[in-house]
């Protein structure tokens, strides 16, 4: 990584210091038809190249600051998210516990009438068998 950013670094540079020369041509024409162009090269100085870096450089970091921003909002929308799936799946749970409890309770109550049921119906017939021996 060290190896390309310094690659990075140096393209930046230059590209930087050769796009800002300037250069202002001008054509005259002489007395003989002949024409003479002149061009003069600006090359700016040390200073404003590294000012226009500095520029640069504050640009990029803060579209990485943004997009650092983006990603972090949206990795705490997926937690929300995950939250309220989480939320959402213990509400269920305890509601189907509960209505398990109340047919659990439903069918205890059940059996115990039908254990007296059958007790009473065990009573009786005793009484009734007690009643036709005597007879």
């Amino acid at each position: 990584m060290t190896t390309s950013f310094k690659t990075l670094l140096a393209a930046a540079t230059l590209s930087l210091s050769l796009g800002a020369c300037s250069t202002d041509t001008d054509t005259t024409k002489n007395a003989d038809g002949s024409t003479t162009t002149t061009t003069e090269v600006t090359t700016p100085s040390a200073e404003q190249v590294g000012d226009k870096m500095e520029a640069a450089g504050d640009k990029a970091e803060a579209k990485m600051e943004a997009a650092g921003d983006k990603m972090e909002a949206a990795a705490d929308k997926a937690g929300d998210k995950m939250e309220a799936a989480a939320d959402n799946a213990k509400a269920n749970a305890q509601e189907a516990g509960a209505k398990m409890d109340a047919k659990l309770d439903a069918a205890g109550n059940k059996m115990d009438a039908m254990g007296d049921a059958a007790a009473k119906s065990a009573s009786q017939t005793k009484e009734n068998m007690k009643a036709a021996a005597k007879q």
